[in-house]
């Protein structure tokens, strides 16, 4: 019973490693988006980041749940880009508004079009990519 890789049991049995890569991208996108607007805003310790961050982190954990429900490919900007993007963001809005966090007008614009840039973006350009490569082999 000789092992080169080592890996926990969840990513070898249960979940590929290129959705744990996937689920990765999106959570330092969401937190890139908290630490982006900490930076703008507030010049507080580096947990305010966290507390910027929760809610969306929530929707985008909600949004993965429906992926892994629906079996749709994470890495695919239509439908699970778009479902991740509308799903952090509307979960994280509802539940920042309902725990007394700001929903200022521009904060409302800056955060779904950074979100959208950023987790459907991703995918669209890895998506990009493969194709390309495809094409290339196939000439």
């Amino acid at each position: 019973m000789s092992s080169t890789k080592s890996s926990s049991p969840l990513i070898a049995g249960l979940v590929p490693r290129w959705a744990v890569a996937a689920f990765a991208v999106d959570v330092f996108f969401v937190l890139l988006f908290a630490f982006a607007g900490r930076q703008s805003h507030d010049s507080g310790p580096v947990l305010v980041v966290l507390r910027i961050a929760w809610p969306f982190l929530v929707g985008l954990v909600v949004a993965w749940a429906v992926l892994a429900w629906r079996r749709w490919p994470a890495a695919r900007a239509w439908p699970a880009g778009v479902v991740v993007w509308l799903g952090t963001y509307a979960i994280g809005m509802v539940l920042r508004g309902l725990t007394g966090g700001g929903l200022a007008p521009a904060f409302l614009v800056v955060s779904i079009l950074f979100l959208g840039l950023t987790l459907v973006g991703w995918r669209g350009y890895v998506s990009a990519k493969l194709h390309y490569r495809s094409r290339r082999l196939a000439d």
